[in-house]
């Protein structure tokens, strides 16, 4: 099944810090439960999981390690949720924008429930959760399916975690009564260092200059992109000579700007990748955040998605075994241009940023530009992935695309470039 290989425009998001934090935890609805497995949505390399809280309906929720707590994003006009007391607060993270308003509400129900049965689940009590009041991600268009938010690195603390990116399945493991030495023979097993919930690890990498430095990167299941690394943490990081300019993803604060690039190799244990792409951020869209050599960037889901994954917060351990998408290319949008869905339930597909110089630029196209057929396919048969996939083909591709531009329909077609 073919999907996003690497799309890193949507969720570089990270919450930087707890502001406040009850006594929360999760744990099995039944306490003889030894294991629950879940099958989740993967949507351009992100895991989406259902999700209730405070008795409500599912809503669809990002896994993303990489913030401490639930944040909702946006709900539409079939979803509701009550809320314990709320205050307004003031929360910022990465972009070059102000911080905005968000509600900040404690003591709540989390439940993620097994669909055939609810005696089997996991519950969150006494959790906090925020609420932004305006839709900042819009996750729904940017992933082409209904999104709502986020739940956080607190699910990992009290379980180990398997995740197998090809069958779409997560396992929560009650770790007391998890056999470490039969479930993980065959997996290598990699250290991490968990601060505040949080799990880092080192990660070697070299550069284009022959110069090697190991990095220590945030683990986030909330990026699917491959690296990012933040030349303003350490003086030896060097921006590679060949890069692309792009939009890398939305931060609380707004667009994060930035360039890719490709390291000639990185190692995680014994794990060798050769010329990964590695996301170099605007010193300006980073600034708010606490990098140096506790922190240089982060590692994300495209890297991920090559394994499957055992997480054990409390052993500060990461167990990997290679999966058949581990040698896939590490690719990366060669049009210059970005597609969302305008709503989930309806396919149509509008243009919403464009690369200054890129192939997509020079056809001529423009931010809201309406895709109705891409190589000959009618876009309403296509799904966002797929739209994806052709934006992420190989260099010198012919795209033909036929757009609406206010009712004026328009033949445009491009070659995809492979500057790096």
């Amino acid at each position: 099944m073919s999907f996003r290989l690497c799309f890193v425009l949507l969720i570089s998001l990270f919450w930087p810090g707890v502001f406040l934090s009850g006594q929360s935890s999760y744990r099995f609805r039944d306490p003889e439960t030894s294991r629950l497995s879940l099958q989740f949505e993967l949507s351009q390399n992100l895991i989406i999981i259902p999700t209730r809280i405070n008795h409500s309906a599912n809503l669809q929720l990002v896994l993303d390690s990489g913030i401490s707590n639930t944040i909702i994003t946006g709900l539409n006009e079939t979803d509701s949720i009550t809320m314990n007391t709320a205050r307004k607060i003031k929360v910022g993270g990465l972009g070059d924008g102000t911080p905005i308003e968000a509600y900040y509400s404690q003591g709540n129900l989390i439940e993620i429930e097994h669909p055939d049965d609810t005696a089997l689940g996991i519950t969150g009590s006494n959790m906090d959760i925020y609420i932004l009041t305006t839709d900042q991600f819009e996750l729904s268009r940017q992933l082409g399916i209904r999104v709502n938010g986020l739940v956080g690195s607190d699910l990992f603390e009290n379980f180990v975690i398997g995740i197998d990116p090809i069958n779409k399945e997560i396992t929560f493991h009650n770790r007391e009564k998890f056999n470490f030495k039969k479930s993980t023979r065959s997996f290598s097993k990699i250290p991490l260092t968990i601060i505040n919930g949080k799990a880092y690890i080192d990660v070697k990498i070299l550069q284009e200059n022959d110069s090697a430095m190991t990095v220590k990167l945030l683990i986030d299941t909330g990026a699917s992109l491959s690296f990012w690394i933040a030349p303003i943490a350490d003086r030896s990081i060097v921006i590679p000579q060949k890069t692309v300019r792009s939009l890398l993803g939305q931060g609380l604060n707004g667009a994060i700007s930035g360039v890719n690039g490709r390291v000639k190799k990185a190692e995680i244990g014994p794990y060798v990748f050769r010329k990964p792409l590695v996301s170099y951020p605007d010193s300006s869209c980073v600034s708010g955040l606490r990098l140096n050599a506790e922190r240089h960037g982060s590692l994300g889901n495209d890297i991920l998605r090559r394994f499957s994954v055992i997480f054990d917060f409390q052993g500060s351990a990461l167990y990997l075994k290679p999966n058949k998408w581990f040698r896939t290319p590490f690719s990366y949008n060669r049009s210059g241009m970005d597609v969302e869905k305008l709503n989930p339930l309806i396919p149509v597909y509008s243009i919403f940023s464009i690369i200054p110089g890129s192939p997509a630029d020079q056809a001529g196209l423009k931010p809201g530009d309406l895709i109705e057929y891409i190589n000959y396919l009618p876009a309403f048969n296509l799904n966002l992935d797929d739209i994806n996939n052709t934006l992420y083909g190989d260099g010198g591709r012919l795209v033909l695309l036929r757009v609406n531009r206010n009712g004026e329909k328009l033949k445009v077609k491009f070659l995809l470039e492979r500057k790096i």
